[in-house]
């Protein structure tokens, strides 16, 4: 394993530091998401002539991609030791199919807690969250990277 330094900080086998570390680069990671996708719905797609579905859809994979290829290479830097169980792009297809389970967890969890038990939806929202940032740690941790 490579040795992980911030700020002169030795945190190869700190776990508490590597945690939240990953949910700093998740949480950047989302807003990079929340912006790319603002950004290609309201100025970058529209002159396509896509109906309202279909920008939506673009907009969300594309968003979706690049953010996930940010939290992929942020999180080699500050939390994983990326390369040293596979090779980059077979890493790199486990990361995306990882990420995709998150997406669908989110869908299925927020079409639960709004739609089945009509909760609020924000709430919803950040209840989600917490708990596909748990699976997608928990996941690349484990089948993924060593850390």
């Amino acid at each position: 394993m490579r040795k992980k330094v911030l700020f002169g900080i030795d945190y190869t086998d700190n776990e508490l530091i590597k945690v939240v570390l990953y949910l700093f680069v998740g949480g950047t990671a989302a807003l990079v998401e929340w912006g790319l996708f603002y950004l290609l719905f309201h100025y970058l797609l529209p002159g396509l002539g896509l109906g309202v579905t279909e920008l939506t859809m673009t907009a969300t994979a594309l968003a979706f991609s690049l953010s996930t290829l940010y939290h992929y290479f942020l999180g080699n830097i500050l939390v994983f030791d990326s390369g040293s169980r596979y090779g980059r792009s077979k890493e790199l297809s486990l990361v995306f199919a990882v990420s995709i389970m998150g997406l669908i967890f989110n869908l299925l969890l927020m079409y639960i807690f709004v739609s089945l038990l009509d909760w609020n939806p924000m709430a919803s929202k950040v209840l989600t969250s917490c708990i596909v940032v748990v699976w997608n740690y928990l996941s690349r941790k484990k089948w993924i990277f060593r850390s």
